[in-house]
């Protein structure tokens, strides 16, 4: 058997390795049971140690800090055997259906209209249960998948891989300046669908080992923040940074303690930036045609200052802002006070709708539901939008649709299409870890807690459709399907394999 050969430009194998080799021991999640039983004392500990702190509130606010403890840190410890995307979805949900709503009945609102609307013990006695089964059903599909862990890193890489990937990131780059410079209102999504494959190609190549992948990545994500300065809007540079940095701790193989030191630094570097953007926005609505280096010099000299007191964001009206800012549960809790006393429930109306969005492209319907919430969000809340948009979030659109026990079906009912999504990555992934650098792309608004059901159905549908155009015309990720792979490894063991030659053989037979 010769040696595999290997590509100097790259550094990377071009040939199969061996079979993957599997962990015997069996696991729950990836974790085995030891650990899930630290797990699960850490957690009660917790919950019961703060009782005192929630027992005016709800009873339930110690079950969110429980699954909150239980999340975290089953995240951290399966983040070196799979990139836990459900991990980092069930957490910001817990952190802005459960946490935040906590501390907005105790931290004053800094206007009125984020004040939460219902008392703590009627939203939680929702919102709990709600956040727990979509936790539950973000879970439940990846029983099978998370009782071995693989223990292979080196992906089989077809050949021009890499090419290919560095083709993905140049046309990624090509739609970001074609929206910078404007196209019709139409197309602009269509626009950033193409844009979005940078990161695709990026991701692929950081899986790949490939020689120059850190810059790339990093020019992009750079790229993207200062993209952001242009409006002060930065949601779409959290979404990427938070898949790069779950990739990243895959790849990297960071233990939990690194994991939970950046973490930290994250969640202080965001007060920072949300302590600031007030401030940035105006000055860009005083200074309209602030060029792009100005604009990001003055967000990174005024970042620079807000880091040298790390704490003030969580201080006096910062803090007031801060949870402000990651509280979605008063839209819930508006939600809550508002339906059914004054809009009836809507029995699966918004479901269709977005069904029906998703479906029937703009051309034909240029009426159709419009992202961001503008035609549910005043009609669920009675409250208006202007200059912004957001909606209801999946837990408030339930409840909107189908009242408290239909709104908890609803949200496990989603959560369950979510876990069934990464799970059929999951699957790819055990052919070729390759396929993991679609999942941020395809599950990209999936979590946003405060997104609607017809944002994140669109996009999956619409980024689905791009990955398998991609797939159908780029041979080096057509190589990575499952038959095609096993057809080079078994040549690669010497063996001539032909699937015409198989079935003509059979013929005769």
């Amino acid at each position: 058997m010769t040696t595999p050969r290997t590509s100097a430009a790259t550094n990377t194998i071009l040939m199969p390795l061996e079979a993957e080799s599997v962990a015997r021991a069996s696991r729950v999640y990836f974790l085995p049971l030891r650990l899930w039983a630290f797990i699960f004392v850490v957690a009660t500990l917790v919950a019961t140690l703060t009782a005192n702190a929630y027992a005016f509130d709800s009873p339930w606010v110690g079950v969110g800090l429980w699954l909150a403890v239980v999340v975290a840190l089953h995240t951290a410890m399966a983040a070196r055997a799979v990139p836990w995307i459900p991990g980092l979805i069930a957490l910001i949900a817990i952190l802005q259906w459960v946490l935040a709503p906590w501390a907005g009945y105790h931290v004053p609102a800094p206007i009125s209209t984020l004040t939460m609307a219902v008392p703590a013990d009627q939203y939680f006695r929702y919102a709990v249960p709600a956040t727990l089964l979509f936790t539950v059903g973000l879970y439940l599909p990846l029983w099978r998948i998370g009782r071995r862990v693989s223990t292979a890193r080196a992906p089989m890489l077809p050949p021009d891989f890499v090419r290919s990937c560095d083709l993905m990131v140049g046309v990624g780059l090509a739609a970001t300046v074609a929206q910078g410079i404007g196209v019709p209102f139409s197309l602009r999504y269509a626009v950033a669908l193409i844009e979005y494959l940078a990161f695709v190609g990026a991701f692929a190549l950081a899986l790949a080992r490939a020689d120059g992948w850190g810059w790339r990545l990093g020019g992009l994500l750079a790229l993207r923040a200062a993209l952001s300065t242009t409006d002060g809007t930065f949601h779409e540079l959290l979404l990427w940074l938070g898949y790069s940095f779950v990739l990243l701790a895959f790849l990297l193989q960071w233990r939990p303690r690194t994991l939970g030191l950046i973490t930290l630094s994250g969640l202080l570097s965001l007060g920072a930036l949300n302590e600031l953007k007030l401030s940035y926005r105006l000055e860009l609505s005083e200074n309209p045609d602030l060029g792009m280096v100005d604009r990001v010099t003055a967000l990174g000299t005024s970042l620079g200052h807000q880091l040298q007191n790390p704490l003030e964001p969580f201080t006096g009206r910062s803090l007031s802002r801060t949870v402000a800012r990651v509280n979605q549960g008063w839209i819930i809790s508006r939600v809550m006070y508002w339906t059914p006393t004054r809009e009836p429930y809507a029995n699966g109306e918004t479901l269709v709708t977005a069904v029906r969005a998703t479906l029937v492209p703009r051309v034909i319907d240029p009426n159709k539901y419009m992202a961001g919430g503008y035609s549910f969000f005043t009609r669920f809340t009675g409250m208006s939008l202007r200059g912004t948009s957001m909606n209801l979030s999946p837990a408030g659109e339930m409840y909107a649709n189908f009242g408290p026990a239909g709104g908890l079906a609803g949200v496990f009912g989603f959560a369950l299409c979510l876990g069934l999504l990464y799970g059929l990555f999951a699957r790819w992934s055990t052919d070729s870890t390759l396929w993991w650098a679609w999942a941020p792309y395809v599950m990209l608004y999936t979590m946003q807690a405060e997104t609607g059901i017809g944002e994140a159905l669109n996009h999956v549908v619409r980024s689905f459709l791009i990955l398998w155009v991609v797939v159908a015309l780029m041979p080096a990720w057509k190589n990575l399907r499952r038959w095609r792979m096993m057809t080079r490894r078994l040549r690669y063991l010497g063996i001539q394999f032909s699937l015409p030659s198989l079935t003509a053989g059979a013929r005769q037979r």
